[in-house]
């Protein structure tokens, strides 16, 4: 049986926001009422839809206006809110109009432009990462990445190119960079979230390549993981990759508390930096953050 439910927020500064739930159809209309006064919210700042309940399960939509991980970006999120073990697989399409009504809707562009990746449709360059080849399409490579673009059509290019060989990377990472590539989004890894070297060396991939989106993606899940055993290496990788807002998660972290600090003196990590880094002796003693 149908149940159709409407809703409104105020989200402040003349915002408002409405949504309207079909259950039966498992849709969801949220509506941001004058938009325009959002430009400028700035980037991981959103205004969030009603809680809506599909699949016997809560949801809600995240607009993120200016960006929620690169600035000039506008981002939408489906945010899943119950609690179930074992999690929750979904799938769903996001449509978007404009104060017209006309639709833009994303058709799944990036899961054909994926299968046409698998299948080999179409490729016309080779790349060789550690033994391993891979075919992809220059368009796509040129399109995403400004150093994959100099490559294949800047003034120094080969004609005819048909193989690049790419050094001192893992295939396992490079199969994820190109992955991002051709979907705007990382790999599913299952249950498990990636591990900490994983994301350093992805990230590490990301900036050689200029693929500016990708490296914040690595290091907001960098971020989030940041615990005693890892954070002098990633304050090292952010340091080095200028990763500012990382860099500093890490010193934030690190100075957190004496026992957070006990903890990370020991680590091998912390012993190579300081030679590198006297002033880190001075945050062991202090507890005070230092600049690096």
């Amino acid at each position: 049986m149908a149940h159709n439910a409407a809703a409104a927020a105020d989200h402040g500064q003349g915002i408002r926001t409405s949504s309207k739930c079909v259950v039966d159809g498992a849709t969801h209309d949220f509506v941001v009422i004058n938009y325009p006064l959002l430009d400028g919210m700035c980037i991981r700042n959103c205004v969030i839809s009603s809680a809506f309940r599909v699949g016997g399960y809560d949801w809600s939509i995240m607009f993120y206006p200016d960006g929620a991980e690169v600035a000039g970006y506008a981002s939408v999120y489906l945010s899943y809110l119950s609690e179930a073990k074992g999690g929750v697989r979904t799938s769903f399409t996001l449509t978007m109009l404009d104060d017209q009504g006309n639709v833009h809707a994303t058709r799944q562009l990036p899961g054909r432009l994926h299968r046409a990746l698998k299948n080999g449709t179409g490729t016309d360059i080779t790349l060789l990462v550690g033994g391993k080849e891979f075919s992809a399409h220059k368009f796509m490579l040129a399109a995403q990445s400004p150093v994959f673009e100099a490559q294949l059509f800047g003034s120094m290019a080969k004609k005819d190119m048909r193989w690049i060989k790419v050094v001192d990377m893992e295939p396992a990472i490079f199969e994820m960079l190109l992955h991002y590539v051709y979907t705007d989004s990382l790999p599913p890894c299952g249950q498990d979230n990636y591990d900490t070297a994983t994301m350093q060396h992805l990230l590490v991939a990301a900036d050689r390549y200029g693929l500016d989106r990708l490296k914040v993606m690595c290091e907001k899940r960098l971020w989030e993981n940041i615990n005693a055993s890892s954070v002098m290496s990633t304050l090292a990788l952010a340091t080095h990759h200028y990763c500012d807002q990382l860099k500093e998660a890490c010193l934030e972290f690190m100075s957190s508390s004496q026992e957070v600090m006990d903890a990370v003196v020991v680590t091998d990590g912390f012993q190579h930096l300081m030679a590198t880094c006297p002033m880190l002796d001075l945050m062991r003693n202090t507890g005070e953050k230092v600049t690096i």
